[in-house]
């Protein structure tokens, strides 16, 4: 049975394993020698836990194939002590000899003569130490796999059971101390004295004909060892059928362990046989909580769990204890609310429906009330009985919208909501006379009007009346209300528009407020709003215009029009159809000066006047203007030159900035000779420019650049750059 246990396990975690490790590697180009010997180092870890009067010391390491070779040289632990400056005193073994793996007649002796197992269902490490991990076993006598024949596959197949060898070796000296010092990775130093510090080295016994082995340290200081150091507040999900507990992990913990009591403590009973072992992909890498889920509950009997950790030292450290029972939480059947009703001024009745036969664990009903349907709906009675399918209420709001809801509780305090319903009210008091903040009217008719906003909570919304004489009859035209009432209720602000064409100067309006129950509220007082002027104001007359190379000023007299607000100086090429707005002068400005003007352009100007209203003047009588044309361009800059060997040429650039519309010529000297015209370079092209054509041969060549363009401007000419060839 024991056998059938163990083969189970190994297949399970087998399974587990390679559904959770992730074993991409990650590929390169090339390798280097510094590279595989990366590879091959490995350290030895090593950690330590003090007592009182001793030391415990474990070392371990990760890689199957340096298993196999410690298992063969063994290790050497070395002990310091640390001197008062820090610095470490001479290293001595802490006995003689390595540490190796027990023989198979040491591990006979052992099981002969250690005590019996308690309880015989859990897993015995001790085997797994001696088979996974002894001096004389190999793996390969464990059989879980046959061979396939195939060569690459064998290697895979010896590969993985390393790997199986190293995975329960070091499982099984975290969970026995036995088989930890069986393995050869486990020691208890008891010479040494309290207060005092000290550091480990642990090495490979021998030499490792190809992994590099790096030694491990650790400095430790004897002092009383803390079993309290994983304590913590677990927590539990009371679910239906079900209780989670949940701990944050600790990484000084290996594997947990659950324990459970259904007597108040008086006993606990395992819930793991086998310890709880997570591992976690790289996605899952900064995910801290471990849990476990117990399923052969009673709801609502009380458990006592407790949660225990195995340390790397084989020993359980208590994490944290909690009560907690499994509940009912299904909730119960939903009330179905028909539209509540008043019944007189005082009182509106709520009705709702259930099954004809409501669940056994029906505790009651609440009803809560709002003012919106998505509300906080607070409670307005106490728990009614399970029997209850209507209430009276006598406290509902009288001035603002009353919304209800129905919620069924049962025995588990589950609980079960109607959807809000609303209820009209008997309501003849209509709404206060509204008042007017403000109004106005713009240059095209458009009437702005402001009401201040009524208090009351039922409003609906407000009707406009609108009338040419406050004598008059007024008439209906804008109400603020519609099918869904309060969407509108808070609307204080209308639109109307009039006409302009018309001798009356005024136009009147009046509101009214209406309530959800329609009840309408006294007029307001008239309002009287002035229709604008839409008079345009007198055309402005230009003057005088004088030109320069660079410019175009206007000369002209402003509109005398009193509510003239600003002039707009526009302009157009002369020929063309669309005018360009150029800029806003002020209503007393008497000159414009366009700066953003092209010589030899023929431009044609106009003016026109804007009233305070927004009105508009005609144009001005155009007048036309063509900026002159001087022919000096601007001068290149920063000329340079450089030889290119490979083209056996000289290689020209230089900056220039205004460059739209020009061109220009590259100057060549060669000696004592003149420099002539050489080369045209576009402007669009580059402002660089090559010489291949060094047909002179050997001696000094001279360069310069003008500029010109297709109106006959040209720059001076551009410094001379020299450049002597070999």
């Amino acid at each position: 049975m024991k056998l059938i246990k163990i083969i189970i396990l190994i297949i399970s975690i087998h399974i587990f394993v390679n559904a959770q490790i992730d074993t991409a590697i990650p590929e390169k180009d090339s390798v280097s020698i510094d590279d595989l010997n990366e590879g091959l180092k490995t350290k030895i870890g090593i950690i330590a836990r003090t007592y009182s009067d001793s030391v415990i010391v474990r070392w371990a390491v990760s890689k199957p194939a340096v298993w196999s070779i410690c298992k063969e040289f063994g290790f050497i632990l070395e002990r310091a002590p640390i001197l008062q400056n820090n610095s470490y005193g001479e290293f001595k073994s802490v006995k003689e000899g390595a540490f190796k793996p027990w023989t198979d007649d040491q591990w006979e002796s052992y099981f002969n003569s250690r005590p019996e197992r308690v309880d015989d269902s859990e897993i015995d490490y001790d085997v797994f130490a001696y088979l996974f991990g002894s001096s004389d076993q190999d793996v390969s006598d464990v059989k879980i796999e046959t061979s396939t024949g195939n060569e690459l596959q064998n290697l895979k197949d010896k590969k993985s059971k390393l790997d199986w060898q190293l995975l329960f070796a070091m499982l099984s000296a975290n969970s026995s101390s036995n088989a930890a010092e069986g393995l050869g990775l486990r020691y208890v130093d008891k010479d040494v004295k309290f207060g005092e510090r000290y550091v480990y080295k642990i090495n490979l016994a021998g030499k490792s004909p190809v992994y590099i082995l790096e030694e491990g340290l650790i400095e430790v200081k004897v002092e009383p060892y803390n079993p309290n150091f994983a304590k913590q507040d677990i927590s539990a999900s009371e679910n239906e059928g079900s209780i989670g507990i949940n701990w944050n992990a600790n990484n000084k913990l290996s594997f947990y362990k659950i324990e459970r009591s259904d007597d108040n403590g008086s006993t606990f009973k395992k819930l793991t046989k086998t310890p709880l072992l997570t591992m976690k992909n790289k996605s899952a890498e900064n995910d801290s909580s471990e849990g476990y889920l117990d399923t052969l509950i009673v709801n609502y009997k009380p458990y006592i769990y407790r949660v225990y950790g195995t340390t790397s030292f084989a020993d359980n450290v208590l994490i944290g204890e909690i009560k907690a029972m499994g509940r009912d939480r299904t909730p119960p059947e939903q009330p179905f609310v028909p539209q509540p009703e008043q019944i007189n001024d005082n009182e509106v009745k709520i009705i709702w429906k259930m099954s004809d036969t409501p669940a056994k664990d029906l505790k009651g009903f609440y009803i809560g009330r709002d003012t919106s349907s998505s509300g906080e709906f607070k409670y307005i009675t106490k728990l009614l009985s399970p029997t209850s399918r209507e209430y009276i209420d006598k406290n509902f709001l009288r001035d603002a919208s009353n919304f209800y809801l129905v919620e069924a509780v049962d025995t588990a305090g589950n609980i079960s909501q109607s959807y809000p319903v609303y209820v009209a009210l008997n309501d003849t008091t209509p709404p206060v006379k509204p008042e007017w903040l403000k109004g106005s009217m713009d240059s095209v008719g458009v009437v702005t009007l402001i009401l201040k906003p009524n208090v009351e909570k039922d409003l609906m919304g407000y009707r406009i009346l609108i009338s040419n004489s406050p004598e008059h009859e007024f008439s209906s035209i804008i109400e603020s209300f519609g099918n869904d009432s309060l969407d509108f209720a808070g609307i204080t602000e209308f639109k109307d528009t009039v006409t302009l064409e018309t001798t009356t100067p005024y136009v009147y309006y009046r509101a009214a407020a209406l309530d959800n129950r329609y009840n309408e509220s006294e007029l307001s007082g008239i309002i009287a709003i002035r229709r604008p002027d839409i008079i345009a104001p007198i055309v402005p007359v230009i003057i005088d215009v004088s030109v320069t190379d660079k410019s175009v000023t206007l000369f002209f007299a402003p509109s005398t029009s009193e509510d003239v607000n600003y002039h707009v100086a526009f302009r157009r090429i002369l020929g063309e159809e669309k005018w360009d707005s150029l800029s806003a002068l002020g209503s007393t400005d008497t000159t414009f000066t366009d700066n953003n003007v092209k010589p030899n352009i023929m431009y044609e100007y106009s003016l026109l006047a804007v009233d305070s209203s927004g009105l508009r003047s005609e144009f001005s009588f155009s007048v036309t203007a063509r900026p002159y044309y001087t022919g000096v361009l601007t001068a290149i800059k920063n000329l340079k030159i450089e030889y290119d060997e490979k083209k056996n040429g000289t290689i020209l650039n230089w900056d220039y900035e205004n460059s739209e519309g020009v061109y220009f010529v590259v100057y060549r000297a060669f000696e004592k000779t003149l420099p002539g015209r050489y080369a045209t370079v576009k402007e669009s092209e580059s402002r660089i420019f090559t010489d291949e054509k060094l047909t002179s041969g050997k001696g000094n060549y001279s360069y310069a650049v003008k500029v010109f363009d297709n109106l006959g401007g040209e720059s001076k000419m551009s410094e001379t750059v020299n450049i002597y060839v070999k």
